[in-house]
């Protein structure tokens, strides 16, 4: 065998290639499985976390709202809404029905949710009416940089509106704005002092 390898050496190169190859490839696989299990446990470990705080605040009451954490009110507060919502047939019935506080508080979790990463995110996800009912809830909140951000955004992904384009850096520029202003947190925060306030209307 080694006679062989001797007498015709390119084969030498070419299983040393293989091997080469099936390291690469041996090692992209660990790592596509690695990545596959953190999503995973990404995942169950958010599901889980949503049905503790769906749990924590299935029954609200105005102790319970005024001693929680703002954020934990917001969050347990919106998945309620959102399992109500969902767990009917007709869907924008259902959502309809909301009072309008139920209704900013519930489109606002999808503002982080879907646009956690990158605001516009929610507007690629969201149309009418839950892009609406977040505006308004943002105006009731009296986050004005916010709302005027998000506002900006909405116009361009508003099919209806003729006066605004989407211009994609003006939507990454006003993405960028928004993560700098520690959008997601300050709206978690003051959604959930609002709520502790305005009990009687969720």
């Amino acid at each position: 065998m080694i006679e062989y390898y001797k007498a015709h050496p390119y084969w030498i190169a070419v299983l040393a290639a293989l091997v080469v190859a099936a390291v690469f490839m041996w090692i992209k696989a660990i790592k596509a499985s690695r990545a596959h299990y953190q999503s995973n446990e990404k995942i169950m470990k958010k599901l889980k976390e949503e049905n503790q705080l769906r749990n924590e605040f299935a029954v609200l009451t105005p102790a319970l709202a005024q001693s929680a954490d703002p954020v934990a009110l917001f969050k347990g507060v919106a998945l309620n809404l959102h399992k109500r919502v969902a767990d009917q047939a007709d869907l924008n019935a259902a959502f309809a029905a909301l009072s309008p506080a139920q209704q900013g508080v519930y489109a606002l979790y999808f503002v982080l949710d879907d646009g956690g990463e990158a605001l516009s995110g929610f507007f690629k996800a969201n149309t009418a009416p839950l892009t609406t009912a977040a505006g308004a809830m943002l105006e009731t909140l009296a986050l004005d940089d916010l709302q005027a951000l998000y506002q900006k955004e909405a116009l361009a992904y508003d099919p209806d509106d003729e006066t605004t384009s989407l211009i994609r850096s003006e939507i990454e520029e006003t993405d960028a704005a928004f993560a700098a202003a520690d959008g997601c947190s300050r709206i978690a925060a003051a959604c959930g002092a609002y709520i502790a306030a305005h009990i009687e209307e969720l």
